[in-house]
């Protein structure tokens, strides 16, 4: 099981999405789009596929299925705004949207074995594994915040030599989360993203707050279950605000830049350890203090505080 860090996280990540989310932003029209007939166990639905995505779907939702692959090259845009990384000719990246749970259980199975019960504990929307999303039509915005989280997740599978740490990547994908409208786009807005937002203001007022090292060193999973009075979306809207002011700041988010573009060629410095398994729990512990030394800040106690009041103030507290 210790291969799972990233899949974990993700999992950890999916169940906290609102249920009650506004209507979805507007998408662009002008996404070619080849359309097919497909079908999974029986049940008729469709393979549409745009310049980056084949999305294999039965979705139920007519807009869903009109609207998802012009979201998802727009998404793909942002992935690229956001990590500074170029578009590179590729093989589309593979999405299936299924129709209800029990549909995705069933490809669950056959896409995730032999870690399908790990993954079948997911009760709300669905991850990427090795590079693949499997999601379910959950008939509101959450499955388009879900399909672009995950996606960026999809994104930095297809396009690193060298994972980076579960700090970056997470923190990465909380940045995808929050939408605005723009035109007829989508316009990445981190600081629309309400449900971390509110998340980071209960952390902030409890005085939960977690120290930049544990935060840093750990994945989702292994973070809670040391933090025990901490609930998923603190941890994840701490990393949210995290993200957001390394962005926010250009000497930061040109180290940031830096890490990623390096392990895009597979030249992370300090490099990974011999005999650690890229995305497993040792290679997170042995890369991410190193990483964030090396691109964001060697002095942790100065990079805190300047964090922190950012945090404060993001969540209205200042």
């Amino acid at each position: 099981m210790k291969n799972l860090l990233v899949p974990l996280a993700m999992l950890l990540s999916l169940l906290e999405i609102s249920c009650n989310p506004p209507p979805p932003p507007a998408l662009p029209a002008e996404a070619a789009v080849s359309a097919s007939g497909w079908s999974f166990a029986g049940i008729p639905g469709e393979k549409l596929q745009t310049r980056h995505y084949v999305i294999y779907t039965t979705a139920g939702t007519r807009a869903l299925r009109q609207e998802l692959p012009g979201f998802m090259e727009s998404a793909y845009s942002q992935y690229l705004q956001l990590t500074g990384l170029a578009d590179k000719p590729a093989a589309p990246m593979v999405i299936y949207l299924l129709g209800d749970r029990g549909q995705w259980a069933a490809m669950t199975q056959t896409v995730t074995a032999p870690y399908q019960q790990t993954y079948l504990t997911i009760q709300n929307g669905g991850y990427c594994y090795q590079g693949v999303c499997v999601l379910w039509d959950l008939s509101h915005v959450a499955t388009y915040s879900i399909a672009a989280h995950e996606g960026l997740h999809q994104f930095l599978f297809h396009r690193v030599r060298q994972p980076l740490p579960a700090w970056v990547e997470e923190g990465l994908a909380t940045q995808m989360e929050g939408f605005s409208p723009s035109g007829q786009s989508i316009a990445l807005s981190p600081g629309q993203n309400n449900l971390r937002l509110v998340s980071l203001r209960t952390e902030l007022s409890a005085q939960r707050w977690v120290g930049l090292s544990d935060l840093l060193e750990s994945d989702a999973g292994e973070f809670l279950t040391t933090h025990s009075s901490l609930q998923g979306p603190e941890y994840y809207a701490q990393l949210w605000a995290m993200l957001s002011f390394i962005l926010s700041e250009p000497d930061y988010s040109g180290g940031l830049r830096r890490m990623i573009a390096q392990a895009e060629a597979g030249n992370l410095q300090p490099p990974p350890p011999p005999g650690a398994p890229p995305r497993s729990i040792e290679y997170n512990k042995a890369m991410s203090m190193p990483v964030f030394r090396q691109y964001i800040d060697p002095d942790l106690g100065r990079f805190e505080a300047r964090y922190k009041g950012y945090a404060r103030k993001l969540a209205g507290l200042n």
